[in-house]
């Protein structure tokens, strides 16, 4: 009894919304040719091969739709093992924005930004934290699992100014920030069509720092979000604290 409850259930809620209504219609009409049938003549033969070729019909006509997918979350949410590799991902792209608390495992492909945005003309801009901001000293311990954090940015800044000394052309700005948002995020083209970031959630007490959560967004995917996330990064950026270098 449960169980056809359920089906009738699930018939009144579909049709109350829309869906499968042409199913239903001729499942309609061919039970109750079916009932009527049950007498002789009553039905007569070319109405009922008109219903089974209708049935037929909308059953050839049901394959053709295009079957609703249902996207698994962790098709979305990955970890640094998912990640392309960085040339790959700033390729192309005429703007660069960096933000993370030492910047130190994207400032690593310096090469790679040299090359590929800089050497083209581009735009790079870095933000990290201010290692001498009180905050600092109260981040989670994950922060300095590896190396202390101070070390890792004072390391970055230097990467920073060996690239800024090498540059010939584009342009290279970074900035010291004292407030840590808990993300960090990496902008390729933040006007552009082809815009796409990556925003890595850094949580509380996270074991390794590849298991940290990140979502790759395109502006092609959702034009809000990612115009929200570069918005974040420029609400950042005019925090900063200006660096010796805006060349």
């Amino acid at each position: 009894m449960r169980s056809i409850t359920r089906v009738l259930s699930r018939i009144f809620r579909d049709i109350s919304e829309g869906r499968n209504l042409e199913s239903y219609v001729v499942s309609a009409v061919a039970l109750v040719l079916a009932v009527v049938g049950l007498v002789d003549d009553a039905v007569s033969d070319s109405m009922k091969l008109a219903v089974i070729l209708a049935a037929l019909a909308l059953l050839v006509f049901q394959t053709t739709e295009p079957k609703e997918q249902t996207l698994s979350l962790d098709d979305v949410l990955e970890d640094r093992q998912s990640f392309a590799p960085f040339r790959e991902f700033i390729r192309g792209g005429q703007e660069l924005w960096i933000y993370g608390p030492s910047g130190g495992n994207v400032l690593r492909n310096d090469p790679d930004i040299k090359r590929e945005v800089l050497d083209r003309g581009g735009t790079v801009r870095v933000l990290m934290q201010n290692p001498d901001a009180p905050i600092v000293d109260h981040l989670p311990a994950h922060y300095n699992d590896i190396h202390p954090l101070r070390d890792d940015i004072h390391a970055s800044l230097r990467t920073l100014r060996n690239l800024a000394e090498r540059l010939q052309t584009g342009s290279l700005a970074y900035g010291l920030v004292d407030y840590n948002p808990g993300f960090s995020l990496v902008i390729v083209d933040p006007d552009g069509a082809e815009g796409r970031l990556v925003v890595e959630y850094h949580g509380f007490a996270t074991d390794q720092i590849t298991d940290r959560m990140h979502i790759v967004i395109r502006r092609q995917q959702s034009q809000h979000w990612f115009e929200y996330w570069a918005a974040q990064f420029e609400a950042l950026w005019q925090e900063r604290h200006l660096s010796e270098n805006e060349v």
